[in-house]
């Protein structure tokens, strides 16, 4: 959800800033000092667009009442593609973004990103934490910055860092299956599932970050229903501060209130947590590495300071938390429709885990927790055979790519058998990229995937089928 935010929240957001700032330059095109007749490549300008208007633009488009929603950007930009074709230029205020569904774009998206990748970022949360931590972090950052705090997160995506919590958190999830037996209802129903998921993900990525055990699924202690209800209102208050006007830069709105409040109350309870873990650092950093790797390899970045480690850590703990629950949440779903391919999962499990990871990238590629990656170019570049300058924002709709039957095979159907070795099927590497890719790679894929696999083997022993909108586990 967070991802899905990030990817609805951005698009709509440049529509408002632009729409109510004074247009006193404004481009349908940028003069490139290429030849204008050479055939290898059509003009920037030629790259089709809608009808527009002085000012706005298309975002006409996306107002109340109109053809599309904001929320709903995958459905309106693959119904654009089927009139414009695979690429095509919305003009949002005085921003002039391509749209690409063309996987080969995408490649050359990520080749043309440079060192210092930069997107859109969260206008509302870059300023809230620039005035009260003087620290951005590494979700609403770019350029240098960026890439120093880039560097706090980069031991995630290490083996020897991650795997040591492996144990932790395949005995937490044993203890979810306790937990699902326990809470499952009249005719084994588990209601609202993904809320319960929300619990286990917390408790997962509690043992990486802040290295703190917060032991959310039998304890309703007060803790972990304030971090519950702060990371939802988290998500609420930074999708209004997207959605809606940015007045909050004049006073303090109500979603700006919100994500204020709750990214305080987050913080406080995470801080509390590693000034101990930082302690421990100091007294004995060998057992710590031992016993926290991520924690020893934060803490042991002379090149950040505390205030950037604690805003990492926070980030590591708030990005595990809603997408890998909703990922579950769905990779049961397609599961419980499915007896075939649960009973798969099943028996394949005595051979290792590798039906598994397909199953949760069939998942991904189906119901992605992000709509897709965009970048500014850094360079001049060629993308579906139009010249697209730098300094372009290009999106790459990965949510449309991967639903695409030019690319897979019955793109519609769950059929995780298209990931494995033996029957994979020979579909465009840069179609599905749930993760992102390149430098700006979601930092916690591995540990997300671990967290993922662990509880569905184990919730693989409890048979679930799907009725109407709920999941049986019987």
């Amino acid at each position: 959800m967070g991802a899905v935010i990030y990817f609805t929240g951005i698009i709509f957001s440049l529509i408002i800033m632009n729409l109510i700032a004074t247009l006193l330059k404004r481009y349908l095109f940028k003069s490139v000092p290429l030849k204008q007749n050479n055939p290898q490549y059509k003009l920037f300008k030629e790259i089709p667009t809608l009808k527009s208007y002085p000012l706005i633009g298309h975002s006409y488009l996306f107002f109340p009442g109109a053809k599309y929603k904001s929320e709903r950007l995958t459905e309106a930009f693959v119904d654009i593609s089927r009139t414009l074709g695979p690429i095509f230029r919305l003009q949002l205020g005085a921003t002039d973004m391509v749209v690409t569904l063309n996987p080969d774009d995408s490649r050359t998206l990520f080749q043309n990103e440079g060192r210092t990748p930069k997107r859109p970022a969260f206008a509302a949360l870059v300023h809230y934490r620039t005035k009260a931590f003087n620290s951005v972090g590494v979700v609403p950052g770019n350029g240098e910055e960026w890439y120093k705090m880039r560097k706090g997160v980069t031991p995630l995506l290490q083996h020897q860092v991650i795997n040591p919590y492996k144990k932790q958190q395949q005995e937490i999830a044993k203890i979810f299956t306790d937990y699902v037996k326990l809470h499952r209802g009249e005719n084994f129903v588990l209601q609202d599932i993904y809320s319960h998921l929300l619990k286990f993900t917390i408790e997962a990525i509690s043992v990486v970050s802040p290295g703190h055990h917060f032991h959310c699924l039998f304890n309703d202690n007060e803790e972990t229903q304030t971090i519950i209800d702060a990371s939802i209102n988290f998500m609420d208050g930074l999708h209004r501060t997207l959605m809606e006007p940015p007045l909050w830069k004049i006073w303090k709105t109500a979603g700006y209130k919100k994500l204020e409040t709750s990214h305080n109350t987050i913080y406080k309870i995470l801080r509390s947590h590693l000034e101990d873990i930082e302690k421990q650092y100091h007294k004995d950093p060998e057992k710590l590495k031992e016993m926290h790797p991520y924690m020893y390899s934060l803490f042991s970045n002379d090149q950040i300071s505390l205030e950037d480690k604690i805003m990492l850590a926070i980030e590591i703990f708030l990005g595990g938390i809603d997408a890998t629950a909703t990922t579950i949440a769905f990779t049961c779903y397609y599961l419980s429709r499915d007896r075939d391919v649960q009973e798969i999962a099943r028996s394949s499990l005595s051979e290792g885990t590798d039906f598994l990871k397909a199953c949760i990238k069939e998942t991904l590629r189906l119901s992605p927790t992000a709509g897709g990656n965009s970048r500014y170019l850094i360079n001049d570049t060629i993308m579906s055979g139009y010249f697209v300058p730098k300094e372009t924002l290009v999106l790459s709709l990965h949510s449309g790519l991967s639903k695409d039957n030019n690319i897979f095979n019955e793109a519609e159907k769950y059929y995780p058998q298209r990931f494995m070795k033996d029957t994979r099927e020979n579909f465009h590497r840069f179609a599905s990229l749930p993760f992102g890719h390149g430098p700006r790679m979601c930092p916690g894929k591995r540990v997300a995937e671990n967290e993922m696999v662990i509880l569905l083997a184990e919730v693989s022993t409890v048979h679930c089928v799907v009725g109407n909108t709920v999941i049986n586990f019987s």
